[in-house]
């Protein structure tokens, strides 16, 4: 403090003085609640920065673990067991592409359809099983049994009849185009354009056949 100030302290009267010292406490106050203040918001972001990178942290690491082969021992048994359930489902909806149709796995799927709709003849069935330890002996003795009964073969008309229907009803989706006039999609703007030039061509040809004859 300097002399100047020192003097007018000196000359101060008593409530003067008090004044003075509680201006004083407010100015300190407000400094110490401002250094508080930016103290809190650097602490506030300090957290908030440490959070995001311990979540980065966290999202690096298992981004790791499903990298690597040793992704499955964190799942549970629940867990694991539906992920084959949706993954068996998808494999059973997917159609087969291009080439694909035509393999062993695409006809035996197809065979398995035609199965639901063409159920085992349970007599016949159990009238093997019970044959079954002679036939099985026999290795010769397979497919000697020639006798099918009528309505087998009535049944295996029937399935040969509905699958015949179902390649007659059925008809994959294609897209509608209204008012083709390109070979393909990329010439489409040249095509209308000529076919706006021969309009008019044709137009003001017709035109002047009438007004000149």
């Amino acid at each position: 403090m300097s002399d100047t100030e020192q003097d007018e302290l000196t000359a101060m009267t008593p409530a003067q003085r008090k004044l003075f010292d509680i201006r004083m406490k407010m100015n300190a106050g407000r400094k110490a609640n401002k250094k508080e203040v930016v103290a809190e918001h650097d602490r506030i972001q300090n957290i908030k920065k440490d959070k995001k990178e311990n979540q980065y942290r966290k999202r690096e690491e298992r981004k790791m673990e499903f990298a690597s082969d040793k992704a499955h021992l964190n799942e549970t048994a629940e867990a694991a067991a539906m992920k084959t359930k949706i993954t068996s489902k998808k494999e059973k909806r997917k159609a087969a592409f291009g080439w694909d149709v035509f393999n062993e796995d695409s006809l035996y799927k197809g065979y398995k359809k035609r199965l639901v709709n063409l159920p085992t003849a349970e007599e016949h069935l159990s009238a093997t099983n019970a044959t079954a330890g002679i036939t099985l002996c026999d290795e010769v003795a397979y497919g000697k049994d020639d006798k099918v009964e009528e309505a087998n073969v009535e049944r295996m008309a029937q399935e040969l009849e509905h699958r015949v229907h179902a390649r007659k009803k059925f008809s994959r989706r294609r897209q509608h185009y209204e008012g083709i006039r390109q070979v393909y999609g990329r010439n489409s703007t040249e095509s209308r354009a000529r076919h706006r030039f021969v309009v008019k061509k044709s137009f003001c040809l017709h035109i002047s056949i009438k007004y000149c004859s």
